[in-house]
């Protein structure tokens, strides 16, 4: 079986993520091709690269079909093609997609409102309007449509190839990771963290990743990294103790996967999609900063070690129900167009 995956687009964040660990793991079994519009190399894939002239973050729409044509030239000939980022497989003939949320679009104008910094929200409407059209086009086409941000009969985890586990330890202070491409953007919520930390009676070293201002002066010493490419970010979760993931809205976090894939233990929010993908973590409301402080307080070093390792298994886990649920997909996809 031959396997397209349409499209890695580094500007995509957490779904160019999902997108390279999908091909490395689908790779074990079946031959792999990478619709790439950015330098990338995944070991046992190929990459088939493609230049789009311009890229305008606010159109899109008008991105995808100034660049149809060869989108749909490199996809002949593959026995599915796997979107990950609609509707750049939509001119497939075998095609399973992937849904991305769990809210409706006027949800979504309405968390891009609010939840983006100025003046990325400015675009709410309009480019929330392009992703409607641009959904809608690909799941017509599609012979199926994976849910991996909410849980549904159609729902497939996500996956990440697990590494080396951290080494765990206690010193005299819990070092607490928060990372985000933009440290002051509402929807990710480090104004809750940094309340909670108010009420934290252990002592606390918070460590930030990621640009953009922070919102409010921490109570707690810190450390502020800058932004980190991926290779960085997991050299980090081995110095550290733990990772919260605080958001108020979120498709996936898949910074939240790579913290597994070391064994870093993780707190979240109590949202949808962490619920459906973050199973073994800890949850708080996202607005309740002291239940987020009671969390913090009531981990034991033995404790952060148990669910450190929790979490690595329920990755595996993951990975292995992900690979049989999508290889059955794609030969249901297969027989759906014979």
């Amino acid at each position: 079986m031959r396997i397209a995956i349409s499209a890695y687009d580094r500007g995509s964040s957490g779904i160019s993520s999902y997108t390279l660990e999908l091909a490395k793991l689908l790779s074990r079994d079946v031959r792999v091709s990478l619709i790439a519009f950015d330098d990338v190399e995944v070991p046992g894939v190929e990459v088939l690269p493609i230049r789009l002239p311009s890229r305008p973050r606010a159109l899109p729409l008008l991105t995808f079909l100034r660049n149809r044509g060869e989108v749909a030239e490199a996809l002949r000939g593959y026995d599915v093609v796997h979107e990950t980022l609609p509707p750049w497989g939509s001119p497939a003939e075998r095609l399973v997609t992937t849904r991305w949320g769990y809210v409706s679009y006027l949800g979504l104008v309405r968390v891009r409102m609010a939840g983006l910094s100025f003046p990325e929200n400015l675009g709410a409407l309009p480019v929330t309007l392009q992703h409607y059209v641009m959904d809608s086009a690909s799941r017509r086409r599609a012979a199926h449509v994976i849910d991996v941000s909410s849980e549904s009969p159609n729902f497939v985890p996500p996956m990440m190839e697990p590494g080396r586990p951290k080494d765990y330890g206690c010193s005299g202070r819990l070092r607490l990771l928060f990372v985000s491409r933009d440290l002051g953007m509402p929807r990710k919520n480090l104004r809750v963290v940094l309340e909670a930390l108010r009420l934290v009676r252990a002592p606390v070293e918070l460590h930030l990743v990621g640009g953009g201002r922070i919102p409010g002066r921490p109570p707690v010493p810190t450390v502020s990294h800058g932004p980190l490419p991926r290779e960085g970010v997991t050299a980090l979760m081995r110095e550290v103790d733990l990772l919260v993931l605080p958001s108020t809205y979120e498709e996936l976090g898949f910074v939240g996967l790579e913290a597994y894939s070391v064994g870093l233990p993780a707190i979240t929010s109590d949202i949808p999609s962490f619920r459906a993908i973050y199973r073994p973590s800890p949850k708080f409301p996202p607005g309740d900063p002291r239940a987020l402080a009671d969390i913090i307080d009531g981990l034991s070093c033995g404790e952060l070690e148990r669910l450190g390792r929790s979490e690595l298994e329920h990755l595996r886990a993951m990975n292995e129900a992900a690979r049989r649920k999508l290889m059955a997909i794609y030969r249901c996809a297969l027989e759906s167009r014979d």
